[in-house]
């Protein structure tokens, strides 16, 4: 297992008889099409669901349009103030500006996430959402700050772009918010190139993550998962996963658990033999 791009190094004949698989169908959109429907982007959202613990799965196109989502999903926008961070990705306060929101800056402690000690003094009565980040697979203090998020009452999402397949006290991250996120891009644990997905256990930021990424609607698949609506439909966009990409990454979740276990094994190694080249 060499240092980069670790899902990859894991295609083989699973990941290209599923882009066969579409190929054959002649249905690369998940909605509709020709032939027998593949349904790969459902079967995708179904075990990623089942492996992060959680109740639903929305696939979309990359950790940006995953945060995006999340942030329609808790109805950020105008007036609204969002405190992540100051050391993460560019997608997390770009989707904050995005929403026409405000990103409130804290400091990091040593595990480089948010430092739970650092959130209540940018808290104001605009402050709808506290994010998350958990950078290069390294856990965030999520005890301390989910504890500040109950005190004061505004939900925490988590951003596991960095870490899918990692976990906190033997749960996913990504699970444990009110709300997860996580980046299936060139170099996270699994790929597809590109790719994203949103995780929840709330029927509501599930279908308005659902709807926003779906130019509003609620496909029926997604009606029957919540059982009815919550919401009401409002204007949404086009982050919807094709099946070429909803294939690759069914092979690719199917072997996160090898995964993880390799890259923590070379981490071992490299630990009790640092000269030992990649």
């Amino acid at each position: 297992l060499r240092g980069g791009f670790w899902g990859t190094q894991y295609y083989d004949e699973q990941e290209r008889q599923m882009v066969l698989d579409v190929i054959e169908t002649g249905k690369p959109f998940r909605w509709y099409g020709p032939g027998k429907p593949p349904d790969k982007v459902a079967a995708f959202e179904k075990e990623f669901a089942a492996r992060m613990q959680t109740k639903y799965a929305l696939a979309v196109t990359s950790g940006t349009t995953a945060l995006q989502c999340a942030m329609a999903a808790f109805g950020i926008g105008p007036g609204d103030e969002v405190i992540l961070p100051a050391w993460t990705w560019y997608s997390c306060f770009h989707a904050v500006v995005l929403a026409g929101a405000l990103p409130v800056c804290a400091e990091i402690d040593e595990t480089f996430n948010l430092d739970p000690d650092d959130i209540e003094r940018h808290i104001t009565p605009a402050t709808k959402l506290i994010m998350a980040v958990h950078l290069q697979g390294n856990p965030a203090d999520l005890d301390r700050i989910l504890a500040v998020g109950r005190k004061h009452k505004i939900p925490v999402m988590e951003d596991a772009a960095q870490s899918v397949g990692a976990s906190y006290k033997g749960r996913p991250l990504g699970s444990i918010g009110a709300l997860g996120i996580y980046s299936l891009q060139a170099n996270k644990t699994i790929t597809a190139g590109e790719g994203g997905a949103v995780v929840t256990n709330d029927p509501l930021l599930f279908e308005r993550a659902a709807r926003f990424h779906d130019i509003g609607t609620l496909r029926d698949p997604f009606l029957r998962k919540i059982g009815e609506p919550r919401g009401q439909a409002f204007f949404g966009t086009n982050f919807r996963m094709s099946e070429f990409t909803g294939g690759v990454l069914l092979a690719q979740v199917r072997k996160l658990d090898r995964i993880v276990n390799d890259v923590r094994t070379l981490s071992l190694i490299h630990i009790s033999e640092p000269t030992r080249p990649y």
